[in-house]
């Protein structure tokens, strides 16, 4: 006849033990209330953002739209600015939002990058922006994990339970699952309220939507594997350990491992494999290449030449002579200058970007060497908020500025005629313009570009288990 499991009796048996601990409630309020307050503080810092991007935007338009008479050209210069969107999430967490700008400035001749960072304009206490729900979630509750579970082994074998239980011929496996079946229960009974009042506080936000849903889910899919992950090497500790303290130290230096040292040299070293210049060493970088062209031997006038012979012979203007009118000549060739220096400013721009790209994948290959890196970047990542929806974001800004810059370009060459430079347009055309209709990938692009991160999520579950599950095979009685 097959034995009963007892793996129901010895769950109830550990929660008890772990509900009684006054210690350990204290502590699990504690880290409640941490999180709860970095929510409010998120929520209260997306609100600010929202409402700050909202007003400047629309000033931006007024502005736009405002301008007068000018010529289109001109116009072009005078600009604009666009503004990423800003999504519930980021009260969870900010990602790299407060240190990359969330707007771009859009003007003739030039490629900006993003500007109007949080922690730029923010003063020195604001810039604690750091505190989020992210890192009560990465950082603290895995010490929770660690204070709730560290003796939940060697406590039984210091007081000489586990010899008597074993005497009984209770099955280790039915220890093994009860115990870590209570260290879950509890940690969700105490996450479970934070995760609805989370989902409610980004609901209220217009968070709502169907691709928000599925991130948060995603979000929290991701975070019980991270925390299965220490939950696991917490039991293998405490049962292969000699002592509690002896499990408590060893687990406490492996978080410090894990959460902050780890994180910090993968930076550290991908920042030395894959140095970025200056700002001010990518400006120089530009003009030298607006000069002479990328290959350092083709002048800007030579380029530009090129360029509007082509744009020429595809109208179907290019033998036509005297015969074309000089302004018409005059929009095509700002054209032609202005896709010369798109094509400059898109090749630095976007070598700075996939060098910053090489980083985030080196150091998401260190996530093989620590969770905490892997659960990181795949935490921004489903909250919007990592670099590659700050790249994809910035992406479409250029390519709506050169749709922008070509219009009012193309309304000059056409519409100008004797009044050349003296023409001048209106509101009417400002506001014909290419509307900004950026929207924010869906939830499969994050997971597209995380896919190393998930890789080594699911790797450092299956060792945690595979070690949690053979340390309990192997537990010693005295």
């Amino acid at each position: 006849m097959k034995p009963k499991s007892l793996i129901p009796t010895i769950t109830r048996k550990e929660l008890t033990e772990i509900i009684r601990d006054g210690r350990l409630r204290a502590l699990g309020v504690i880290v409640l209330i941490l999180a709860f307050t970095a929510l409010a503080f998120g929520v209260q810092q997306t609100q600010r953002a929202q409402g700050e991007r909202d007003a400047a935007r629309e000033s931006s338009v007024k502005q736009w739209e405002g301008q007068g008479k000018k010529n289109p050209h001109v116009a072009a210069h005078y600009g604009t600015h666009v503004f990423a969107p800003t999504s519930a999430a980021t009260a969870i967490d900010p990602g790299v939002s407060p240190y990359l700008g969330r707007s771009v400035r859009v003007e003739a001749h030039r490629r900006n990058l993003a500007a109007h960072s949080a922690a730029e304009d923010s003063a020195a206490l604001q810039r604690l922006g750091d505190f989020s729900v992210a890192t009560v979630l990465l950082l603290l509750i895995p010490l929770l994990i660690i204070a709730l579970g560290y003796g939940l082994w060697s406590r039984e074998r210091e007081r000489g339970t586990l010899r008597q239980l074993l005497s009984t011929n209770v099955r280790r496996q039915d220890l093994f699952w009860g115990k870590a079946l209570a260290l879950g229960t509890i940690i969700g009974s105490l996450l479970a309220p934070a995760a609805v009042i989370i989902i409610g506080a980004l609901w209220s936000l217009g968070g709502g939507d169907g691709d928000t849903l599925i991130r948060l889910g995603l979000l929290a899919l991701s975070y019980s594997i991270y925390y299965g992950i220490f939950a696991g090497l917490t039991l293998y500790a405490s049962a292969t350990s000699a002592s509690s303290r002896t499990a408590l130290a060893a687990l406490v230096g492996v978080w410090g491992l894990f959460c902050l040292i780890t994180p910090r040299a993968a930076s550290e070293i991908a920042s030395a494999a894959q140095p970025l210049p200056s700002q001010a060493e990518l400006g120089r970088q530009i003009k030298e290449s607006l000069e002479n062209g990328l290959d350092g031997k083709t002048p800007s006038e030579d380029a530009i030449e090129a360029l509007l012979k082509k744009l020429k012979a595809d109208k179907g203007i290019a033998d036509t002579g005297m015969l074309v009118d000089d302004t018409f000549l005059t929009g095509f060739e700002l054209q032609a200058e202005s896709r010369y220096e798109d094509g400059i400013f898109n090749h630095h721009v976007n070598r700075l970007n996939d060098q910053i790209q090489a980083q985030e994948y080196a150091v998401s290959w260190a996530g093989f060497l620590s969770p905490f890196i892997a659960m990181r970047a795949l935490s921004a990542g489903l909250c919007g908020t990592d670099y590659a929806h700050h790249r994809h974001f910035t992406d479409y800004a250029e390519g709506w500025r050169q749709q922008l810059v070509d219009g009012l370009n193309q309304t000059f060459a056409e519409k100008a005629g004797a009044k050349g430079w003296d023409y001048t347009a209106g509101k009417e055309l400002w506001q014909s313009g290419p509307p900004f209709a950026y929207r924010a990938p869906g939830a499969s692009f994050a997971i597209q570009h995380h896919l190393i991160d998930l890789t080594a999520l699911f790797a450092w579950l299956l060792l945690a288990i595979v070690l949690a599950l053979r340390s309990a095979q192997k537990v010693k009685v005295v």
